[in-house]
């Protein structure tokens, strides 16, 4: 039986697949998904115990998927991934928080699967 459900937001496909098979030997079920629309469509669809969020996406950004996020009531607790800066990261972390998101934390890329396993547990 799976440990939780990783629903990955990253438009670049290869740290989407790290994600994910990290998540998978962490004992997750995983998905991931490279449009804003998709991601939302598998939250209602596919309930996820954790979200991981990159903040720099086409078209939108992290921060207003955030704030989505917070408007579906979701209540998965929210990973921070993104190559930004550690004052970007903070900033976002804390705005999950605001929002009255679970924020479990930021995952600074490029990440360490440990980091992501810590994440998770």
């Amino acid at each position: 039986m799976a440990q939780g459900r990783l629903l990955i937001l990253d438009d670049d496909a290869t740290v989407g697949q790290v994600l994910l098979m990290g998540a998978q030997v962490s004992g997750f079920e995983a998905r991931h998904c490279t449009e804003v629309e998709a991601f939302f469509e598998a939250l209602a669809g596919w309930p996820p115990s954790h979200v991981a969020i990159d903040l720099t996406l086409p078209g939108t950004s992290g921060v207003q998927v955030l704030q989505r996020l917070a408007a579906a009531g979701c209540r998965a607790r929210v990973l921070i991934c993104s190559g930004a800066g550690a004052a970007e990261l903070a900033a976002a972390l804390a705005e999950t928080r605001v929002l009255g998101l679970d924020g479990a934390g930021v995952l600074p890329k490029p990440f360490a699967l440990a980091a992501l396993r810590q994440l998770l547990a």
